[in-house]
Order: C-alpha cells, then sequence, then structure tokens
C-alpha cells in the first residue's frame, strides 16, 4: 500500500513539476507574441514552420492541434503580412505549401535575438544549470516520452512525433 502511494505520489509530483514548466512556457510564448503583434496561432504557427522548412498546411495543423478555421486564419494574416509564402502542390494540387519568406525568416530571427522574448529569457534560465544536469534532464525526459508513446499511440488527429 505505501509503496502504491509513493509511486502515485512520484507520478503527481513529476506531472505538477511538468504543468507548472509548461503554464510560464506558455506565459513567454503569449508575452513575446504580444510584443511581436502577433496571435498566438501566428506565433505558434511561424515557430513550427521555421525548424522544418516547406510544410504543408495539413502537417503544421497536425503539430500545432489547431481548429482549421483558426489555422487558417492564421495563416492568412502571416501570409498578408509578408512573411510566410504560401503555394500550390504541384504533384497534388489540393495541397498547400507553407513557408518561411525571406522577411519572415529574418522576422523569426529577431523575435529569437530579443532580450525580453522567449527563447532568451530561457536561455538565460538555462545557462544557471550544471551541463551534465541538463543533459540527464533531457535524457530523463526522452525516456519518459519514449514510454508515454508505447502507452499511448497517437490516433488520427492526435499529437505527432517532434
Amino acid at each position: 500500500m505505501e509503496t502504491e502511494q509513493q509511486e502515485n505520489l512520484r507520478s503527481a509530483t513529476m506531472m505538477k513539476s511538468f504543468w507548472n514548466i509548461q503554464r510560464h512556457l506558455m506565459r513567454f510564448a503569449h508575452q513575446t507574441a504580444q510584443e511581436n503583434g502577433l496571435s498566438m496561432p501566428q506565433f505558434h504557427s511561424l515557430m513550427t514552420i521555421a525548424p522544418r522548412g516547406p510544410i504543408t498546411q495539413k502537417e503544421l495543423a497536425a503539430h500545432t492541434h489547431l481548429p482549421k478555421s483558426t489555422l487558417s486564419q492564421s495563416i492568412e494574416g502571416l501570409v498578408q503580412s509578408g512573411w510566410i509564402v504560401r503555394e500550390t502542390n504541384e504533384q497534388n494540387r489540393r495541397e498547400v505549401i507553407l513557408s518561411l519568406s525571406e522577411q519572415g525568416e529574418r522576422f523569426v530571427q529577431e523575435m529569437k535575438q530579443q532580450e525580453t522574448g522567449m527563447q532568451q529569457r530561457l536561455e538565460k534560465i538555462l545557462e544557471t544549470i550544471d551541463p551534465e544536469a541538463f543533459e540527464q534532464m533531457l535524457a530523463t525526459h526522452d525516456i519518459i516520452a519514449r514510454g508515454m508513446k508505447e502507452i499511448l499511440p497517437p490516433r488520427n488527429g492526435g499529437c505527432t512525433d517532434d
């Protein structure tokens, strides 16, 4: 009985820790988006497209989990701002391919370099962590993520691997 309570306490403590970090990351993201005149769906879309290069709108939806209407509005605003280029796939005319424009690439890089932006603030926090402890944390997160993936395989409309 005591062992079961300890295991439940460990899992509850881990979930609380992840939720707390996620809450603060979302606050950073909201602030960065707001300071750059973006909605959260626009910010999320830009930050999802940037490291991947050209991506289909369907793939973007799978990564961001945004409703189709929200994603469409977000993309339209980013296209109008000149940060995203939207093209029809020549091999599949029903498919839309999204990529950052040159202006969009500069904009994303500027956001990443902003002192009050999400990435710079997180980097300052991570600099306070011993490199060995940081690597161990990443390895531990990987073990947890792989274990969860085995237990809960993705379904249609579910999470994609990042």
